[in-house]
């Protein structure tokens, strides 16, 4: 009976997860986020120095 309960807590959780995931304005975070991996990293320097 608990271990019933437990799973059925749990996917609760994970369809609620799922919801709030596909809600459409979540979207431009998402796609904002999915393209920091591919962005130019420009306001890095080009050169580092070495410390000694």
């Amino acid at each position: 009976m608990l271990s019933g309960l437990i799973t059925l807590g749990l996917l609760l959780l994970f369809v609620a997860i799922w919801a709030w995931a596909w809600q459409p304005r979540h979207k431009a975070s998402f796609d904002a986020t999915a393209r920091l991996a591919l962005e130019d990293d420009a306001s890095e320097p080009a050169t580092r120095e070495a410390r000694p």
